[in-house]
């Protein structure tokens, strides 16, 4: 035998404690879905979105300890190995203006992507779009600016451009009388 097992310390082992895998478990019921929905309205594919938000829980467990505000650093961390797989994939680079102009196109036809919501957001600019989805995720400016890394102010300003483009666009729907 080249390795020899030998039985583990407690504090050798890996994991949470009971009642941390407990609360876990319940934010991850609770924010699984309405963050792979988050990365869809940014312009992620759902398959892309759900190993992003897959990769990030499984950094959370990782960091359970040390994480004072899990939904928010869930968020963040989804989108940015959003951007990593993407920056792997050589599409594109991290910068929030270089994402592609329309979302990425899901041929699952996830009814996700039917929500008259996407659609809309997909229609928007880049930034705005990227502004509207952490918005609509409950993200705060300041925890927005710092996950793209731009100043607050732009967010803001682009959240303003967002609300105003958004109202336009179902104005013009309203006169035309019809649906998406």
């Amino acid at each position: 035998m080249l390795v020899e097992e030998r039985p583990r310390q407690p504090q050798e082992q890996q994991g949470l404690s009971t009642e941390h895998e407990q609360q876990y478990g319940a934010l991850f019921r609770v924010r699984f879905v309405p963050t792979v929905g988050f990365l869809i309205a940014a312009g992620a594919g759902r398959h892309d979105a759900e190993d992003a938000v897959q990769s990030a829980f499984v950094q959370l467990a990782r960091a359970w300890e040390s994480v004072t505000h899990p939904e928010a650093w869930l968020r963040t961390t989804a989108w940015r190995m959003w951007l990593k797989a993407k920056t792997r994939e050589k599409t594109w680079t991290a910068d929030p203006a270089d994402l592609p102009e329309a979302g990425v196109p899901d041929p699952c036809g996830d009814i996700a992507e039917q929500v008259d919501l996407v659609q809309l957001l997909r229609r928007l600019p880049v930034l705005q779009r990227t502004v509207m989805a952490f918005e609509i995720d409950g993200a705060t400016p300041a925890q927005t600016a710092e996950a793209l890394g731009v100043p607050s102010a732009n967010v803001r300003q682009n959240l303003r451009r967002a609300r105003h483009n958004l109202e336009r666009m179902l104005q013009e729907q309203q006169d035309q009388g019809g649906t998406l």
